[in-house]
This record gives structure tokens, sequence and C-alpha cells, in this order.
């Protein structure tokens, strides 16, 4: 077995095996996906209304307290109380994003052990279609998003078309984050557990209640380690201040992404054969 998935990864070549791998299987990629998404609201009443009725309440709850209650400004903007609540809406609609792929791979391969057990069964794509699921969810937000900042300043600049190119090596960068977790978590069981005390130093370590301006100089560097920084900077200086993106800066953080999730791949692929051995 072990030979098996080293053969698969020569075939797949070492660095787009994983796109040609999620090509041939899209069919049953796309089913997954929509598994997943009716899977969060299967039984409930309103069904997949939920998709958008949940970032709906998100932002109001915001609007109300950080807006009306607290009176929060952002650094930097003598903004108003819609415009305070979607600058933080836009760094929180990332991070739930982020932890909602990464939360689910520690239990992934326990979750679906019937695929485990066949041999035939192609399970690199099963973090895939996690993240698949997450992005629905996020493309729904993103649209509440533009909704609301057309009824509160109007037609969104032009830089906002860079924002799909932005979150492309950022959704890169999960599915890879997916794939080591979800082949580590086949081993480690006590991995799901610590994903609260990840969820809490990611929410913080990131540039979501404050910009990266506020940090020291000496400590941005550490803050530009984490994947969210860049995206959540980018897509706001895109939106509110038409800023296109730094295009060198990009150029990095994507090389980075293709390299980080041809590693989690390999990975997954490497110990995959063991995953019936432990589930």
């Amino acid at each position: 077995m072990a030979i098996r998935a080293v053969a698969a990864q020569r075939e797949d070549g070492i660095v787009f095996g994983m796109f040609r791998r999620a090509w041939k299987h899209r069919h049953l990629l796309s089913l997954l996906i929509e598994r997943n998404v009716e899977a969060s609201f299967r039984g409930s009443v309103l069904g997949k209304l939920w998709t958008a009725l949940v970032p709906l309440l998100r932002l109001a709850v915001y609007t109300l307290v950080l807006g009306f209650i607290l009176r929060v400004k952002w650094p930097g903007h003598g903004n108003t109380p819609l415009e305070t609540a979607l600058l933080y809406f836009v760094g929180l609609t990332f991070f739930d994003f982020f932890m909602e792929a990464i939360s689910t791979a520690p239990s992934l391969m326990h979750d679906n052990v019937n695929y485990v057990k066949k041999v035939v069964f192609p399970l690199e794509i099963l973090p895939c279609a996690a993240v698949g699921a997450s992005l629905v969810r996020l493309g729904v937000t993103s649209v509440i998003l533009l909704i609301f900042f057309l009824v509160i300043r109007g037609l969104p600049p032009l830089a906002t078309l860079s924002v799909p190119l932005i979150v492309a090596p950022f959704a890169l960068i999960v599915v890879g984050a997916v794939w080591f977790l979800s082949a580590l978590g086949a081993y480690v069981r006590d991995l799901r557990q610590l994903m609260g005390v990840v969820a809490l130093m990611m929410m913080y370590l990131s540039p979501i209640f404050f910009p990266l301006a506020m940090v020291p100089e000496r400590a941005r560097p550490f803050f530009y380690a984490n994947p969210l920084a860049f995206v959540i900077e980018s897509t706001r200086s895109a939106l509110f201040a038409a800023q296109w993106p730094n295009w060198g800066a990009l150029a990095i953080y994507t090389v980075i992404a293709l390299l980080f999730a041809t590693a989690g791949y390999h990975w997954f692929l490497r110990v995959k054969p063991g995953f019936a051995d432990v589930v």
C-alpha cells in the first residue's frame, strides 16, 4: 500500500498533481460539497436559508453592539456605525471560513470511516469537499457584505475586482492545512481538542479587531506569518481604501500557498495507507 501511494504521487507530479486529482473526480467532489452544505442544516425548519440568515444576524449584532452601543471607531477611518460593522465583518468572515474548515479536519477520516474502508475511494478529495462547503458559505457571506456595502457606501471601487485573486491562494493554504490536519487527526485523536485553543489564538493574532498599522513595526513580520493577515488587510484596503494589492507580496503569498498545499497533499497521500488500521 505504501509503494502504491508513492507511485501515485510520482504519477500525479510534485506540484500540480493535486489539481489533476481534483479535476479527475470533479463530479464526485461536487456531490460531496453539496452533501456537506446540506448536512449543516439537515432537519432544520429553514434549511439552506440559514446559510444567509446566520451572516445576516451576525452583521446585525456587530452593527448594534460595535456601532451603536460601544460606538467603536476604526483607526484611520471617520466611519459611521454601519461602516464600522462592515470593517469588522470582513475580518470575521475570513476567520469563520478558516476555522470552520480546519475545525472539521482532525475528525474528517473518523467521520467518513465508510469511505476510508473502501480501497478504491479517493480519500484525498474529502478535505477538498470540506473546504469547498466552507467556500460556498463564504461566497454567500461575501454577497451579503457587498449588498450592504452598496447600500451604505455605493458602488465598490474598481480594486474590489482583485479580491478573488487574494482569496484564491488563501483557499489553497486552507486546503493544505486540512490535508495536514485530517491525516494527522486519523492517528492522533487529541488533535480535535486543540482546535478551540487554535481558534482563540488565531482570533487575537489576526487583524480582525485592529489594523496591522497599529502593530509595532518590529512585530509586524510575526503577524504577517499568520495566513489570515494578508487576505484580511488586502480585502479591507480594496473595499474601503480603493487600493490594489501589493502585487509582489501577492505573488510571494501565492507561491507559499502553492508549496504549502502541495506539501499537505503529498503528506496526506504518504500516510493514507494506514488510515484503515486506525479509524
